[in-house]
């Protein structure tokens, strides 16, 4: 399969949030640390007032705060109203409504934990509002996961940005390629980070592919609540100059929550599973899939189906794993259809058939759920 996520960064991204090194985005990311606060607060105690025809949050103490538009849309959805009829409307009604649904929100709890949200702030000069989430948002710094990335990259310097086209004004959409390359994949702004590393200095022999593929991986992350904290393992053939990844494979999937204790747990778990990635040799990593190939499922067709709709992974529908269990043994590359490896190939054969991204998506995920059975 082919893998467009660090292409969608690539195409998108305007220059101030784009980096060439994981240093440097590390730096920005800190610098956004460095002048943040946090606060949490009952919502009855703020209002939102209306200023030169710009909104303002105020709390108790009389200090108003400019809203990101990200901090907009979540106190439009504490306050139960649409954000984009709001952002249509003149300042003062839009303030009246998001006074009038917090207010409401307030009085329909007798809870007080429920009533409490965390701002976080941006300090520098004026003060802006960031985000407001739940009192049980638990945040994971972008800063500590790219202190991570620099530590992985000092141990294994083979890690590095995968070379890119250098997009002529850096702005958003596609405004022209100047035919130079240079290293791309590590994004940041206030708001997230994305980043994209690779290995391109050892393959690893995979059955079924012409010289091997090399290893890769995406991490990304939201300090507002934007998104999940999460990283992708793959194998992979080449990147092309618009980070496209080319003839994918893979291998994990994690995901995390910003919700109570467990999720700095969490992440410093996911932490060790990453650099045990990176750092494992192509020999590990042939001895995984040597493993996958020989972990049989079952005898028959029948009983390989059953054992993985036993395991319970939502987007394995028996029809889908039939269609996959066909593909698979229509394929010697794969090996055995009965395996583990016959079958995450055959999924992932199934999902480029879909004309629709998201079932793609959906079918690729399940195939790395799959192949964790064996890893």
């Amino acid at each position: 399969m082919n893998i467009f996520n660090a292409h969608n960064q690539w195409s998108t991204r305007p220059a101030d949030e784009t980096f060439a090194s994981v240093k440097e985005m590390h730096e920005a990311c800190s610098a956004y640390r460095s002048i943040a606060s946090q606060a949490t607060v009952s919502l009855d105690t703020l209002r939102v007032e209306a200023n030169e025809g710009d909104l303002q949050l105020v709390g108790r103490v009389g200090v108003p705060a400019k809203l990101t538009n990200w901090a907009f849309s979540q106190l439009s959805q504490r306050a139960s109203a649409p954000a984009g009829y709001l952002r249509d409307l003149p300042a003062t009604l839009a303030a009246q409504n998001l006074n009038h649904g917090l207010a409401a929100y307030a009085r329909s709890t007798s809870d007080e934990e429920a009533k409490k949200v965390n701002l976080l702030f941006h300090k520098n000069g004026n003060l802006v509002l960031r985000a407001a989430t739940s009192e049980i948002y638990s945040r994971i710094w972008n800063n500590e996961i790219t202190g991570r990335l620099m530590g992985l990259q000092e141990n294994q310097p083979n890690w590095t940005l995968p070379q890119a086209y250098v997009r002529e004004s850096g702005s958003k959409g596609f405004d022209g390629l100047n035919g130079q390359m240079a290293p791309r994949g590590a994004y940041a702004s206030d708001h997230d980070m994305f980043c994209f590393l690779v290995d391109q200095t050892r393959r690893v022999d995979v059955p079924g592919t012409e010289g091997g593929l090399y290893r890769g991986f995406f991490v990304w992350n939201s300090e507002v609540g934007a998104s999940s904290f999460g990283m992708s393992l793959f194998l992979f053939d080449h990147v092309c100059g618009n980070h496209i990844v080319w003839g994918a494979k893979k291998i994990a999937d994690f995901r995390i929550r910003h919700v109570g204790d467990a999720s700095p747990k969490a992440f410093a778990g996911l932490a060790v599973e990453l650099r045990r990635f990176a750092e494992s040799s192509t020999s590990d990593m042939q001895a995984k899939i040597g493993s996958a190939r020989n972990l049989i499922l079952g005898g028959t067709k029948e009983e390989v189906l059953d054992a993985l709709l036993g395991k319970r992974i939502p987007e394995l529908s028996k029809k889908r794993l039939s269609e996959s269990y066909d593909l698979a043994e229509k394929a010697d590359r794969y090996g055995s259809p009965r395996s583990v490896w016959g079958m995450v190939n055959g999924i992932t054969e199934l999902s480029q058939q879909s004309p629709h991204m998201d079932a793609r998506i959906s079918l690729d995920r399940a195939a790395g759920k799959l192949l964790e059975i064996a890893f």
